[in-house]
């Protein structure tokens, strides 16, 4: 095997262990130096390897996740030119989510347009984006007299929205199951992914650093997402996007909610772990 050979199946590799469709756990991730801009080209040409050699839910535990990618070596040209082929086959992408979601798309958090939620996810092939959030929210809680999750996806499904869906809740859930909910996160992701029977589901993981109120102390978060790993070994149509292992301390403002750099980068992944769960043919 020549070197490029090699460097190029060791990428490839490297390119889907963040993303869990069976219960595995993953190694720490190598990250790259804080200010560097990742190389979508160098993502998708490794994803795009990976995919077309093994099935997404066979995925090595030991490999470095999507975020190690974003190396500090030169931009491989080769692989930038091919980024136009690495998309999702998700034309129509539905985001239900949290204060952090509300935060994805805000003009105050994130400055450049093309950073934004709606802007990423079209970046790998959707045509339609539509963000659902609210601050507060969780599955099975309301605040303020605002949906949960279960009445946010209702109030899509009634407008016909169909296709790709990316679940960015949790948070929220590990708190109030932290604070002695009876519903526990098997219950709360069961009812969610019963309302979307059918649909094509991405999950992320959560992760939170040092908060004040203890009830959003990472241990619930992990928690939380032995949960939705289990979750993904039940259903076929969910995959998880273990988000929580790529995350970085400065990301954080407040230990829960994310700098403008924070979100930048979580609105990169979600659209890269996106079209790595559900590839364009």
């Amino acid at each position: 095997m020549n070197k490029k050979h090699s460097r190029r199946t060791r990428i490839a590799a490297a390119a889907g262990v963040a993303l869990v469709a069976v219960t595995t756990a993953t190694a720490a991730p190598a990250y790259a130096a804080p200010g560097n801009e990742p190389s979508f080209g160098q993502i998708f040409d490794a994803v795009g390897d990976y995919l077309q050699h093994a099935r997404v839910s066979n995925m090595s535990s030991e490999a470095p996740s999507l975020f190690g990618l974003f190396s500090n070596d030169s931009p491989d040209v080769d692989r930038q030119s091919k980024v136009a082929q690495r998309r999702t086959s998700c034309t129509s992408v539905v985001q239900i989510g949290d204060s952090t979601s509300v935060e994805s798309d805000d003009t105050a958090k994130v400055a450049n347009p093309d950073d934004r939620i709606s802007a990423q996810y079209k970046r790998v092939g959707a045509k339609t984006v539509t963000l659902n959030a609210s601050r507060g929210r969780s599955v099975v809680e309301r605040v303020d007299g605002k949906p949960n999750a279960l009445e946010a996806i209702d109030a899509e499904l009634s407008r016909g929205k169909r296709g790709c869906w990316v679940i960015a809740m949790g948070v929220n859930d590990a708190a109030h199951i932290a604070d002695g909910s009876r519903v526990s996160a098997r219950e709360r992701i069961d009812r969610v992914m019963r309302k979307l029977d059918g649909q094509k589901v991405l999950w992320p993981t959560v992760m939170t650093t040092n908060p004040v109120d203890e009830r959003y102390d990472k241990s619930h978060m992990a928690a939380f997402d032995d949960a939705l790993k289990k979750a993904a070994g039940k259903y076929t149509n969910l995959h998880v996007y273990d988000f929580a292992s790529e995350t970085q301390p400065f990301w954080y403002s407040d230990g829960v909610h994310y700098t403008a750099t924070g979100t930048v980068q979580r609105n990169r992944l979600f659209a890269a772990a996106l079209a790595t769960a559900y590839p364009q043919q």
